[in-house]
């Protein structure tokens, strides 16, 4: 559902198109629903939808996390909708918006990781038994800050 935007400001007094941006727009709808078993699955536009796709971590031969062209990005996308995958988990970092350009266009569901966080925190060992409840990282208050804005300009970056 992705729809061609083109907005035009127009000289009112001369009729003359003054300034133009062209851009798209997807509308759709996430959700989740219930199976008979009472599981959560996702529904994309009111239709159930399995999620199933490769983690991508976007590392390059000739450029570790810079991929060397518009090609190479819209290639790995092509390569992963051809063998079948509905969606690629993007690990480690925030591709350029060509990527999540090209998905879009293809009908690629795209799982944002948050950014690695650095060499901290020092995480404690996660047990998942009721006698050895689960601790978080052990940030320091300004450890966390950094990250939390981070965070908050990556969403806010990618926004869709």
């Amino acid at each position: 559902h992705l729809y061609e935007l083109d907005v035009r400001l127009v000289d009112v007094a001369s009729g003359q198109v003054v300034d133009r941006v062209s851009s798209y727009a997807g509308l759709r709808r996430v959700g989740r629903r219930r199976d008979s078993a009472g599981h959560l699955q996702f529904t994309l536009n009111g239709k159930l939808l399995f999620h199933f796709g490769a983690l991508d971590q976007g590392w390059w031969p000739d450029g570790l996390l810079t991929p060397p062209s518009d090609e190479a990005l819209l290639s790995d996308i092509v390569f992963q909708k051809a063998a079948g995958f509905n969606m690629i988990r993007k690990h480690v970092k925030v591709e350029p918006r060509r990527f999540y350009f090209h998905c879009d266009r293809l009908g690629m569901l795209v799982w944002q990781d948050h950014v690695s966080a650095g060499h901290g925190p020092r995480w404690s060992k996660l047990k998942a038994f009721p006698t050895h409840p689960r601790r978080d990282g052990s940030w320091s208050r300004v450890e966390h800050r950094q990250f939390m804005r981070e965070l908050d300009a990556m969403v806010g970056q990618l926004e869709s």
